[in-house]
């Protein structure tokens, strides 16, 4: 029979097991999703404002609600200082239980769940780890990170930064007006990377030997590739990054009005640190050197066919020791002066 729950100070609840989905809403407060085996718990560290009420039905829908998130004369005066209305809960339910949660101001994070999850919220970071389903999130102000999300990804965000860390598998479609936009892909890579930007940097590091085509580009700032199929071209303002990897089955797209674009290569070490992001097989060495003047003399003389192949240049020709020379029509560059 359907059971409730009102909780009006801090406690831990006995959900029972077989709870198949969550909604949640609250106003402000933070929020802790983990899926593990066994029964449902709830726990309320802190609560403040309205009681919380908690409802599960016969058919293992579990909604847990804080505050009237959608009513305007609440919210109002929830914006306006008019009292508190926060909570801060843990939720441990079934991996395989589908997720709806709204948080208007605080951090969410869901870790360990196998099917959807869906996340709005305006103000607060968003934190996905382990989740294999697909995945939405929506913010109005916030950073947002996934990590080692294997389905298909969609985060919308108006301002914050968007990370994804080990993503694999499933479609990625990111968008942010301003903020910075960084992924890491590894094995199986994504079938289509889909990135947008207003303003923000664009970073990308793809695995050493991925099967990809890559087509990025910022209208105003530097594109730089460490992969020398991909090559970069146009002006020092309006920069593309274009060329396909492998045999290239999947789709990396991308483009931001004003930011830099860095398309990445993994080490082939699989010991390496996964976020460590490096241009090339071999760690720099950062200790600064002074040549002798001998030795800019050999290096003024050295032919072009001397150049490392896997030296990486922009769109404006730039070499990355800084001395400005480059091979006309370089492997990587186009110089558009």
């Amino acid at each position: 029979m359907p059971e409730s729950w009102t909780l009006q100070q801090s406690d831990k609840v006995a959900l029972g097991a077989g709870v198949r989905s969550l909604r949640l809403v609250a106003l402000a407060g933070r929020v802790n999703l983990i899926g593990t085996d066994g029964p449902a718990t709830l726990e309320v560290s802190r609560i403040s404002g309205p009681p919380l009420y908690v409802e599960r039905s016969d058919d293992g829908a579990l909604v847990v609600r804080h505050g009237e998130y959608g009513k305007p004369p609440q919210l109002l005066r929830w914006l306006l200082g008019g009292g508190r209305t926060e909570v801060d809960l843990s939720l441990a339910l079934p991996p395989d239980a589908v997720l709806d949660v709204k948080v208007l101001s605080g951090p969410v994070v869901v870790s360990n769940f196998h099917e959807g999850v869906s996340v709005k919220g305006a103000t607060g970071e968003v934190t996905l780890a382990g989740v294999h389903g697909s995945a939405r999130v929506t913010t109005v102000s916030g950073a947002i990170t996934a990590e080692q999300v294997t389905g298909d990804l969609t985060v919308k965000a108006v301002s914050g930064a968007i990370t994804v860390m080990a993503g694999a598998g499933g479609a990625i479609d990111l968008t942010a007006v301003s903020g910075a936009i960084s992924v890491d892909l590894e094995d199986p890579v994504p079938s289509t990377v889909k990135l947008q930007c207003v303003s923000g940097a664009m970073t990308v590091r793809l695995p050493h030997d991925p099967d990809m085509s890559v087509d990025l580009g910022t209208g105003n700032g530097r594109a730089v590739s460490a992969f020398p199929q991909v090559r970069a071209s146009g002006t020092r303002g309006s920069q593309k990054l274009a060329g396909t990897i492998g045999g290239g089955r999947a789709t990396l797209v991308g483009k931001t009005l004003s930011g830099a674009v860095t398309l990445l290569r993994r080490s082939a070490d699989a010991d390496e640190d996964p976020w460590d992001l490096m241009f090339d097989d071999v760690p720099p060495d950062r200790t600064p050197t002074t040549p002798a003047p001998q030795d800019r003399a050999t290096q003024d003389r050295a032919p072009q066919d001397q150049i490392p192949e896997n030296q990486i240049t922009d769109a404006g020709g730039t070499a990355p020791d800084g001395n400005g020379a480059t091979p006309d029509n370089g492997e990587n560059s186009e110089d558009a002066r």
